[in-house]
């Protein structure tokens, strides 16, 4: 049975807004984590990415790699979108400008 994601009355917009939400917190933690360890820079990026890959291994157990490219897809559009309308959206492609077809690099 897949989790109950709240609002459980209303769009899924805000189930998937519950959720992205719900997800960065926990990976905030995570980070959080490894400074309060002594870790710095991209040694962070690198242990949480070596811990997420632990925690979603099982996920990816069961779940085809067209859904997973599916999900990876929306994931980074949502970036490039929450980006773009923050206005850090160069991060993403700090040495060119955005692909013609609007992509960047995640």
């Amino acid at each position: 049975m897949p989790p109950i994601v709240e609002p459980i009355e209303g769009p899924e917009l805000d189930r998937v807004i519950t959720v992205l939400l719900n997800a960065t917190g926990a990976v905030h933690q995570l980070v959080e984590d490894e400074v309060t360890a002594g870790h710095f820079g991209a040694d962070i990026v690198d242990r949480v990415a070596d811990r997420l890959r632990s925690i979603l291994v099982l996920f990816e157990e069961h779940r085809s790699d067209e859904e997973l490219a599916e999900i990876t897809e929306f994931l980074a559009i949502a970036t490039l979108m929450i980006a773009e309308h923050c206005g850090f959206d160069a991060v993403f492609h700090p040495d060119r400008g955005p692909q013609p077809d609007g992509g960047g690099l995640l």
